[in-house]
This record gives C-alpha cells, structure tokens and sequence, in this order.
C-alpha cells in the first residue's frame, strides 16, 4: 500500500512535465520543426527551467505567507552587481564570486525582512520602496556600468549543464529539508493556513517574516549568478523595471502550491519550471510571436490561480459523494 502511494506521489509530480513535453515533441515533429528538445535547445531548457525556479522558490517564500515582496528583481540586480563585481576583482574565483552574491542577497533580504516588521507596514509599500532604494544603489555602485564578464568563461560557470542542475540539486536538498523537516517551514505553514491562529498560539510570525525574507534572498543571489553566467553581464535597473525579473516566476509557484501535496513544494516548483520551459520552447519552436507567447502563459497562470483557489470545492464534491455512497449502501442492507 505504502509503495503504491509512493509510486502514485511519483507519476503525479511527474505526469504535467511529460504530457507538456510530450504534446510539444509531436506537435513539433509533426510541422517539421525538428529542433525542440534535443541539443541547445534542451540546455535552454534546463537553464530556463533553472533560473525561473530559483526566483519562483524565492517568491513564493513569501507570497504564500501574505507578504509580496516587490523588490525581488532589484534585490537580484543589485546583489549580482555588487558581489560579481566584486568578487571578480578581488579574485575569488567562480565559487568565491557564487559566496559573495548570495551574502549580499541574503543581507539584502535581511533588511527588508527588518524594515518590514519594524515599520509595521503593508508589504506592498516596504518592497516598493526598498525596490526604488536597491535600484538607485545599484545605478550608483560602478558608476552605472553594472557588471560585465563577457570574455571571463572561468567565471561564467553556473548557467552550463551539469553545473546548473548540480546546482539545482543541492538547492532542492536543503528547501525540502527547510520546508518539510525544519520549525522555519513549520511555522510558515501554519502562518499560510492562518495567521492570527497561529500567532495565537505562540507562532512568531515577525521572526519567521524574516528568516523568509533571508532565505528568499539567498536563493535570489543564486539566480543572479545563474543569470549573469548565461548572459556575461547585468545592468542596473531604474524605474521599477526591475519587476521584469519577476514575472515568469508566477506559472511555477501555481503549479507547485497545486501538485506539492504529491511530492515537496520545493520539488512541484522546480517541476512548475520545467513546464514553463517546456511551453516557452515548443511555442518558439513552432514559430508563435512573444506577444501571443505572453497571452497564452497568462492564460496558464489563470487557469491555475482559478484551480488552486476552487480545490477545495472538488475535494468538498468528493466526499459528499462518498458520504452518499455509504448512507445509500446502508439503506440498502436495512
């Protein structure tokens, strides 16, 4: 009984990736669009898959407790700019550079973990404005030039295959052992079922804010480095624009708060990412525009919002039928 759940969990987190994968192989096949899946393109996809992951892990850190932190995108551009920067003058190597960045996106996280529980503010407006500040400091730092590795390929490591699935890897290890087996992902469970009832029972809901807020920030560094290893440069950011690192991190985080309950909720995101891949290459391969590209991933996230917020009206339906069921059964044996 126990391995046959284990194998269903198994072919439920599984089954979206391979059907999404699946439908665009012969779809692509058959209009003679070879290219999807296989050579550059699947390290595309492993990247995209990658990177969209890690701000998906990061974002949801928080929204799913209440909190949207809008200053993501700035906190990954200024960190990146600062620690690769850096890290590469100082000579630190790709893994010291790695080290550096994710320090300053933690401690980046860290202040606006403490300026929002300080300010007692609605998070919306503390990510605002500590967006626009990271994004000046960012502007400022370098003399606006951001950083730029172009050329650096010892560097420039963590967006090739394997490193970035090795990255991946490590990365997932220690969400689920946070998520699933720590007091930090206990409390921020209770706190997204309920807040006030979990505070009122001795949940500190400002010092997991904040722990969040740092984890999310580390995982946000990665991203960076990820991102700045593929493209060999990151420009700052003014003008709230910084937001654009953020959006495709939405599809992922839906699909993992709907099929985590099969796996780990760090794990159903990471599979979230892949389905998002999958999607943005099989539409480029078989020539959609990005305007369209754009409408149809909409759609996808709605169809998902709708699913994860109307769940619980399925699970309703389906043990009013099995309560039926048995109170037909025993009126049939009176």
């Amino acid at each position: 009984m126990k391995a046959s759940k284990v194998l269903k969990n198994i072919g439920m987190t599984l089954m979206l990736p391979v059907a999404v994968y699946l439908f665009f192989f012969i779809l692509t096949r058959a209009t003679g669009h070879t290219g999807f899946g296989v050579g550059q393109d699947l390290q595309t996809i492993i990247y995209t898959s990658v990177y969209s992951c890690l701000i998906s892990q990061a974002l949801s850190l928080n929204l799913q407790t209440g909190r949207f932190d809008f200053a993501i995108g700035a906190t990954l551009v200024l960190a990146t700019i600062v620690g690769g920067k850096l890290g590469y003058d100082w000579g630190l190597g790709p893994f010291g550079m790695l080290a550096l960045v994710v320090i300053f996106a933690a401690v980046l996280g860290l202040i606006s973990g403490l300026v929002y529980v300080i300010l007692g503010l609605p998070p919306m407006v503390v990510s605002l404005g500590l967006a626009m500040i990271y994004e000046a400091a960012g502007f400022m730092f370098n003399k606006a030039k951001g950083v730029k590795l172009l050329g650096k390929i010892d560097y420039l490591i963590f967006s090739k295959f394997p490193n970035n699935l090795i990255l991946m890897a490590i990365v997932l290890v220690i969400l689920v052992i946070i998520y699933d087996y720590s007091k930090i992902g206990y409390n921020r469970r209770a706190l997204a079922g309920g807040q006030k009832i979990s505070v009122d029972v001795g949940i500190k809901e400002k010092k997991n804010a904040v722990l969040c807020y740092v984890i999310a920030g580390a995982l946000l560094g990665l991203a960076g480095c990820v991102y700045l290893s593929k493209y060999g440069m990151v420009s700052p950011e003014t003008g709230l624009s910084s937001s654009s690192y953020f959006m495709s991190a939405f599809l992922p985080m839906f699909i993992g708060s709907t099929f985590g309950r099969y796996s780990s909720q760090p794990i159903a995101i990471f599979m979230g990412a892949v389905v998002q891949a999958f999607l943005t290459s099989g539409m480029s391969a078989i020539g959609v525009s990005n305007s369209l590209m754009t409408v149809i991933n909409g759609m996808v996230v709605c169809a998902f919002l709708i699913y994860s917020c109307n769940a619980y009206k399925l699970v309703e339906a389906r043990m009013f039928k099995e309560k039926l069921e048995k109170a037909n059964l025993l009126r049939s044996k009176q």
